[in-house]
């Protein structure tokens, strides 16, 4: 008998800890942006010659690339957030790159929808299909999900500094003539699965593109102008008035 409860109790030890294991390692995926957040990308390079050379004409008519240019910046409002029970989802309006600072009115109204669990793709992802190759948002935490994605051999995941893809076409490897030419491109991403900064580059390391994500939402831009110009203004009135002071009590 105390042989038998050895056994059995050694057994509920075994299963006790592996089921702390198993949640330990377990992670939650959640959506790192919120309802009404405004995100915002600004093109700092575009060579669009080298562009139409890779990719040909058109190459900025659709997509997340559509009329980007140098100078040129991309607005999302994000509408919902939602997480069921298989995937999670943004919907965006999205006003396509412009130099317009006023906006106007938006070109579309998106969604972009991940499965719960990266483990959960039954195929390799593959972000080829369209411009710009590398997803503008992640599922957070960013570092689990890219690191647990079975993606497409062209691309490589690197966190050991920062949620990074690092991708690799070759000319032709899309279809046929497509690209025309070797290209590679590294995307980093914040930790809210956003897209911080997305180079693309050519011969000889050669920067095309260059996109950066605005950490400063639009609104605070004017505050801080502001303030840099009445900071000093109201300082030199505070010791004016204090040395007026000081000679009238003299």
């Amino acid at each position: 008998m105390k042989q038998k409860s050895y056994i059995l109790g050694f057994i509920s030890l075994f299963l006790l800890i592996s089921g702390i294991v198993v949640n330990a390692n377990a992670v939650d995926f959640t959506i790192g942006i919120n309802n009404s957040d405004v995100l915002i990308w600004e093109c700092r390079v575009c060579d669009e010659t080298e562009m139409m050379a890779i990719f040909g004409s058109g190459w900025d008519d659709s997509g997340m690339f559509q009329n980007l240019s140098k100078g040129t910046r991309m607005k999302w409002d994000i509408n919902t957030v939602q997480i069921n029970e298989k995937v999670m989802k943004i919907n965006f309006s999205i006003w396509f790159w412009t130099v317009n600072t006023n906006w106007g009115l938006k070109d579309n109204d998106l969604q972009i929808s991940y499965r719960n669990d990266p483990g959960d793709y039954t195929k390799k992802l593959n972000f080829t299909k369209s411009l710009p190759f590398a997803p503008f948002w992640f599922p957070n935490p960013v570092r689990d999900y890219m690191g647990g994605l079975s993606l497409n051999d062209s691309y490589d995941v690197d966190s050991r500094v920062l949620p990074t893809l690092n991708i690799e076409i070759g000319k032709n490897s899309i279809s046929t003539g497509f690209p025309n030419k070797d290209f590679k491109i590294i995307a980093i991403y914040n930790e809210q699965g956003i897209l911080d900064s997305y180079k693309l580059y050519g011969k000889d390391n050669t920067v095309i593109i260059d996109i950066k994500f605005d950490h400063l939402p639009i609104y605070v831009i004017p505050v801080l102008s502001v303030l840099l110009v009445s900071i000093p203004i109201a300082i030199g009135i505070y010791l004016y008035k204090k040395r007026k002071t000081y000679v009238n009590s003299v």
